[in-house]
């Protein structure tokens, strides 16, 4: 299944996307539920959960990917099992529960997944994770709709899987499954890109490991007008930036080239190893959001960047939407990001923490918001960012953690 593909006219069709996330006792959220546009902006304080937004939405991914499943999504080190994402916060009822709306502007219920997960102890198998409920919809037409047992069943082992993990089950609904397969998730190191040794064990890698094998899989004749683009988009925002290549090193191995303008009649060649931090977090934007695929979750695509260069990524991206109909969604601490022409209200989500977790909503729900930016004219930056400060933020220059 492809999210987007060519109508009879020439133009993309509508794609899929998420519309909707409800989270309850996932991470910082005890009970929180939001709409989701085709770009989608997370704001919020460090800790708030902006990144655990992201991940709840790689969690299903993660099930949904033929390596994958339930006990191994769980089991992903930056999760550590069950007990770790399940809600600090979290009360009865201690389930954690995660449901999303799948569609397009359209249709945005075209289809509904619903997860129930809880921990049950198992009389001679300890502490086991079963999944409690599990509903898949269609245009509101149940596919699936399970509410399992407590575990005391003898065939217990039935509930320690979803349904949407196991080919044999999930005919109906194989279209939302390769949806989730489809999402990647992306947050550039460059010192992981510009280690040879990542590619060799990469596969799928958040950071940009597997980057240039992403580059060099992709058939010659879409890989080299992409780099002619990259290249023009790279020489506007990188000094004396010339001509960009992709060229195998002896061993077989990808490595980006690039030629830098200077005094000498001919350019200077450098491949990534040298290429600045700002330079490759870039390329590895530049390129994703020009892939086809699923929705893309981008961690702080500002890191390294120049704020003129900053101010110009939501405009990319949505120019970039209207050839691969893929969703963007992007944590981000930038006002230049949210200042950005074009940037809607209904795009930016503010994380707010609280003693009862965190929340999530659409910053134009906030009536106070709403007045700076459409009646007073104000830019949703400097509207929203200065509510996602921590109280007190003065005192931390002064705070006694410095010896004299």
């Amino acid at each position: 299944m492809k999210p987007a593909t060519k109508g009879g006219n020439g133009t993309p069709r509508q794609g899929l996307r998420f519309t909707r996330i409800l989270l309850r006792n996932w991470r910082n959220f005890r009970n929180a539920e939001v709409a989701l546009q085709r770009r989608a902006f997370i704001v919020g304080p460090n800790a708030s959960g902006k990144s655990n937004l992201l991940d709840a939405l790689r969690f299903l991914r993660d099930i949904a990917r033929p390596e994958g499943g339930l006990a191994s999504a769980l089991a992903e080190p930056s999760r550590g099992g069950f007990k770790q994402v399940r809600c600090l916060f979290a009360r009865d009822p201690s389930a954690l529960v995660i449901e999303v709306d799948v569609g397009t502007d359209d249709a945005p219920a075209l289809w509904t997944y619903r997860l129930v997960l809880q921990s049950r102890r198992i009389a001679g198998a300890g502490e086991q994770v079963l999944v409690e409920e599990e509903k898949v919809l269609h245009e509101g037409v149940p596919l699936l709709d399970e509410v399992r047992g407590d575990g005391k069943t003898p065939d217990w082992l039935v509930w320690t899987q979803t349904r949407l993990e196991q080919v044999q089950q999930n005919g109906q609904f194989r279209d939302l499954v390769e949806f989730f397969a489809s999402i990647r998730y992306l947050h550039v190191v460059p010192q992981i890109v510009r280690d040879p040794r990542r590619m060799l064990t990469a596969g799928d890698d958040p950071f940009g490991g597997d980057l240039l094998l992403r580059m060099k899989a992709t058939p010659k004749k879409m890989r080299e007008p992409r780099m002619r683009r990259l290249s023009e988009a790279l020489a506007v925002a990188v000094p004396n930036f010339g001509r960009l290549d992709l060229q195998d090193d002896a061993a077989g191995r990808p490595h980006l080239v690039a030629e830098f303008h200077n005094w000498r009649p001919h350019p200077a060649k450098h491949s990534e190893e040298l290429f600045s931090d700002g330079t490759l977090r870039l390329i590895g934007f530049l390129w994703s959001i020009t892939e086809r695929g699923g929705p893309l979750l981008l961690e702080e695509p500002e890191l390294s960047l120049h704020d003129q260069v900053v101010a110009q990524l939501p405009a990319m991206i949505a120019r970039a939407q209207r050839l691969s109909g893929r969703q963007v969604i992007a944590s981000t601490h930038s006002q230049m990001m949210l200042d950005a022409p074009g940037v809607g209200l209904d795009e930016v989500l503010q994380v707010k923490p609280g003693r009862n977790g965190s929340t999530i909503a659409q910053v134009g729900d906030d009536p106070m918001v709403r007045d700076q930016v459409i009646e007073a004219g104000w830019p949703i930056g400097q509207a929203v960012l200065p509510l996602t400060a921590p109280i007190d933020i003065h005192r931390l220059a002064t705070a006694n953690v410095i010896s004299d």
